[in-house]
């Protein structure tokens, strides 16, 4: 959140020149502390543009004396009187219009240049002396350190500081201006030498976020792509399910139908098969297996020949009883029923005693078990 207002805020200050920024904590602001925090950002931009201006003013003129025949002095890019004297004759006595203008146009700009410079320390001089940021300084210590050395307390220091929206992130060669007046902290911040303005900073790490929180919309939308087709897939598995259940409906209703049948096998046909036994044990024989993200399913070993007890399905309300000393338990703390894929109070029910000592398994859906396997697993 923090970056957040602090993009925000540079945003807000977009149109000021060169990449300012500007805050201030106070008590209470009168109107000569309104006007000093205008007048305090109004100079630090005049004085950020005109130095930018000089500058871009004198590498056009290294790149005009260079293309003059002459050689520009690094340290001190104005001309000497003696220069100056004599390009004004050269262009009174140049024919070729072209290097005349050339030569004009230098004079020009070292008319400008000295002004700038002239602007630039004018307004330097009616500023506080800013600090250069390192790459370890730290916008709100840099205020409460400034703050504690006018003779303000720390307590109040961080609390005039923390009015003040002040930059997260300062990068290495800006310029900090601090003033404190009447109860009123100002700050500014400009590019100085570094590479890039505060304003600029700003809007890269803007760019970013925005950047990144495309780039997470777009794979929550695959993600979300995923989802349909997997939710697609559930149902054409759901619709074959079912299929296969009226299949076996339907199988069913005919075998009940022929007469050849024996009663024993009518029976048979007409009852759930079923194991009970130590959950653990169960494991370990490869009876069922347990998944890590799936319901317990059967194993390996659940051969149809061990599935010995019957459960007719015909009388009403058909249970089985399930005592712990049968299985050499003295209590049962839970009995899974597996496949998991049958659901629990919708085709079965488990209601242990109050002593936990026996449960029973009642059956709400027989024909969903009807000459089906399962396995009751019982954990202590």
């Amino acid at each position: 959140m923090n970056i957040l207002r602090t993009i925000a805020f540079g945003a807000a200050l977009a149109a000021m020149p060169l990449a300012l920024t500007l805050t201030f904590g106070c008590d209470n602001k009168s109107q000569s502390e309104s006007t000093a925090s205008i007048d305090l950002v109004k100079k630090v931009a005049e004085a950020q543009t005109a130095e930018g201006q000089a500058q871009a003013a004198a590498k056009a003129q290294a790149e005009a004396l260079a293309k003059a025949g002459l050689q520009p002095n690094a340290a001190v890019i104005q001309l000497t009187p003696d220069q100056r004297t004599l390009l004004e004759s050269r262009v009174k006595n140049e024919k070729d219009n072209s290097t005349a203008a050339l030569i004009q146009e230098i004079l020009d700009r070292d008319k400008q240049i000295g002004e700038l410079t002239t602007k630039v320390a004018h307004l330097r001089s009616e500023l506080p002396k800013p600090q250069i940021a390192t790459e370890k300084d730290n916008h709100f210590a840099m205020a409460v350190r400034y703050l504690k050395g006018r003779g303000i307390s720390e307590e109040k220091a961080k609390e005039l500081a923390a009015r003040a929206n002040i930059m997260e992130d300062l990068q290495p060669g800006w310029q900090v201006y601090h003033q404190y007046m009447g109860g009123t902290y100002l700050t500014a911040v400009t590019q100085g030498k570094a590479v890039v303005g505060p304003t600029e900073y700003l809007h890269n790490q803007r760019a970013a976020l925005e950047q990144a929180r495309d780039e997470n919309m777009a794979k929550a939308h695959d993600l979300a792509d995923q989802v349909d087709g997997l939710v697609a897939q559930r149902v054409k598995v759901q619709e074959e399910v079912d299929s296969l259940r009226t299949e076996k409906t339907s199988l069913l209703s005919q075998v009940n139908e022929l007469s050849t049948l024996s009663q024993s096998q009518k029976a048979k046909l007409n009852s759930l098969h079923y194991l009970i036994g130590q959950r653990k044990q169960l494991v370990d024989e490869g009876v069922i297996v347990v998944p890590i993200f799936a319901k317990d399913r059967m194993g390996p070993k659940a051969l149809a020949s061990r599935f010995v007890k019957d459960l007719p399905l015909d009388a009403p309300n058909p249970e089985v009883q399930i005592k712990a000393s049968d299985l050499g338990l003295t209590k049962i703390s839970k009995v899974n029923v597996v496949p998991g894929s049958l659901v629990k109070d919708q085709q079965y029910t488990v209601t242990l005693t109050e002593d936990r000592k026996s449960a029973t398994i009642r059956i709400l859906d027989p024909e969903r078990l009807r000459n089906d396997r399962v396995v009751f697993a019982v954990t202590d």
